[in-house]
C-alpha cells in the first residue's frame, strides 16, 4: 500500500487496503480470495457498519476499494489527520475508532463483572455473551492493536475483575496475533483469557482483598481457584475444553513448580503458556490490595527473570516485551528537563521516542503540554531532551486515567 494516498483522489480507480483500514462508506470491489468462498455479493458491496467490517475481517486480509463508488470523504491512508498528536509517523487513532474500542472495553469489563455476580449468587451466566465479547475483542485487535494497548495501558489498573480480564484478553491477543494464529484460534484464545480467573469468584473476599501477607493456609485456598474455574467453565456445557484447560493451567510453570498439578512445559498448551505470561505481567503492573502497581521496567525485569528460570515461555515473554517497548502508553516518566510526563503513544518503529503529555513542570507544578520526543530532541536551553527514568504513578501522585478525556480531546 502506498503512503499518503487519499482515497478520494479521482485519478485513482481503486486502492488496495488491509482490512484493518476499512471504514464505513467504502465500496469493496475486489477481495483476496474467490468470491464464492465468502458470503459477499459477487458484484462488490459497500461497507455499511462495524458488523460489516468484522465480517470482512473473518474472511480476508486485503481488499480493493472502488474510489468512485466509495462515500468516504477526506480519509487518508497511512497519514495523520490534521490536529492529531498521536502516531505522527504511522497509523493514527481516529476518534470513532477510539470510541468504538472504548465501548468494547466497557461492555466486556461489565460483562465479566456481571458473570462474577451471577456465579456468586448461584446463577448460570450467559456464555453466548462471552463469545460475542471475545469476537468483538478479536475484531478490534485485528483492526488496530496499538489502539487496544493504548486503552489497556491508560485505563486504571485498580484490581477490578472485569478490567483484569479485559487486559489479559488484549495482551493474549497481541501475542497470538504476533504468532500468526488463525481467526478461530484467536477467538478461542480471547474467551480463554477473559474467563481464565473466573474461579476466584468462589474464593472468600476477605482473602482476595487482604492487605497483609497471606498465610500458608490462605495461599492454599487461593490456589483452589484454578480447579474452581475449570469446573465453572465445564459446567457451562458450551465452551471448549481448551478454555477450561487455560483456567486450570495458567498458574503452571514450565519447570513443573506451578500449581495445581505441577505440569511441565511440554504438558502445557500454547494458550496456557500465553495466558500465564500475560497474567503475570498484568498482575505486576496493576494495583493490588497488598501493594501498589510496579512500573513497566520492573515488570520487564521480573518477566525476564522468570523466563531465565524456565518458569514462563521465553519466546512469548520476548514477543510481549518487544512489542510494548520500554515506554508503553500510560508509563510515568521523568524527562531530562526534570519534567514529569505520561507516555501517550509511540511509533512502533521508534519506541524510544514516544509522544508524551507533560503533567508536572520542572518544579513539580501541575501543567498540561503535549510533546513528541521524536521531533523535539532538545529542550528550551538546547540540552538533549529525552526520557531519563521511569516511575510508578504513586511516585508523583499521578493517575493516567484522570487524563484520558484530555488525551481523547487532542485527537482528530
Amino acid at each position: 500500500m502506498s503512503d499518503n494516498i487519499p482515497i478520494n483522489n479521482r485519478k485513482l480507480e481503486k486502492v488496495k487496503l488491509h482490512v484493518s483500514d476499512l471504514k464505513k462508506g467504502m465500496f469493496i470491489c475486489e477481495i483476496d480470495r474467490p468470491w464464492l468462498e465468502t458470503p459477499f455479493p459477487l458484484q462488490g458491496f459497500a461497507v455499511e457498519s462495524e458488523e460489516s467490517i468484522n465480517e470482512v475481517i473473518q474472511y480476508c486480509e486485503y481488499v480493493h476499494i472502488d474510489v468512485d463508488r466509495s462515500k468516504v470523504e477526506n480519509v487518508i491512508i497511512d497519514q495523520l489527520p490534521s490536529g492529531s498528536i498521536l502516531n505522527k509517523k504511522g497509523k493514527t487513532f481516529l476518534l470513532d475508532d477510539i470510541e468504538n474500542a472504548e465501548t468494547i472495553r466497557k461492555q466486556t469489563t461489565n460483562l465479566v463483572n456481571t458473570f462474577w455476580d451471577e456465579i456468586r449468587y448461584g446463577m448460570s451466566p450467559d456464555i453466548h455473551l462471552a463469545k460475542e465479547a471475545a469476537h468483538e475483542c478479536v475484531a478490534s485487535m485485528l483492526r488496530n492493536p496499538e489502539l487496544m494497548i493504548f486503552l489497556v495501558q491508560l485505563r486504571s489498573k485498580d484490581g477490578l475483575r472485569g478490567q483484569e480480564a479485559f487486559n489479559c484478553c488484549v495482551y493474549s491477543l497481541l501475542i497470538g496475533n504476533l504468532l500468526n494464529l488463525t481467526h478461530k484460534q484467536l477467538q478461542n484464545l480471547a474467551i480463554s483469557a477473559l474467563l481464565h480467573d473466573m474461579g476466584k469468584v468462589l474464593i472468600p473476599e476477605d482473602i482476595l482483598n487482604k492487605t497483609s501477607k497471606l498465610t500458608d493456609e490462605e495461599h492454599a485456598i487461593i490456589q483452589k481457584h484454578s480447579q474452581a474455574g475449570r469446573d465453572i467453565i465445564m459446567s457451562s456445557g458450551s465452551l471448549s475444553l481448551g478454555t477450561a484447560d487455560v483456567a486450570y493451567g495458567h498458574h503452571e510453570n514450565l519447570d513443573g513448580s506451578g500449581y495445581p498439578r505441577g505440569l511441565q512445559g511440554d504438558q502445557l498448551s500454547m494458550f496456557c503458556k500465553i495466558v500465564g505470561v500475560v497474567d503475570k505481567y498484568d498482575a505486576i503492573t496493576s494495583t493490588m490490595p497488598f501493594r501498589p502497581a510496579k512500573d513497566h521496567f520492573r515488570a520487564i525485569y521480573i518477566l525476564n527473570h522468570l523466563a531465565k528460570e524456565k518458569k514462563i515461555d521465553e519466546r512469548l515473554c520476548s514477543l510481549l516485551i518487544s512489542y510494548l517497548g520500554g515506554y508503553p502508553p500510560g508509563s510515568i516518566v521523568e524527562l531530562t528537563s526534570k519534567e514529569v510526563a505520561i507516555v501517550v503513544n509511540s511509533d512502533p518503529l521508534n519506541r524510544q521516542h514516544p509522544q508524551v503529555l507533560v503533567v508536572r513542570d520542572n518544579h513539580r507544578e501541575p501543567c498540561q503540554r503535549f510533546v513528541d520526543l521524536g521531533e523535539k530532541t532538545v529542550d528550551d536551553q538546547g540540552r538533549p531532551y529525552r526520557i531519563a527514568s521511569v516511575h510508578r504513578p504513586s511516585d508523583f501522585g499521578i493517575e493516567p486515567n484522570q487524563y484520558f478525556s484530555l488525551i481523547l480531546q487532542s485527537i482528530g
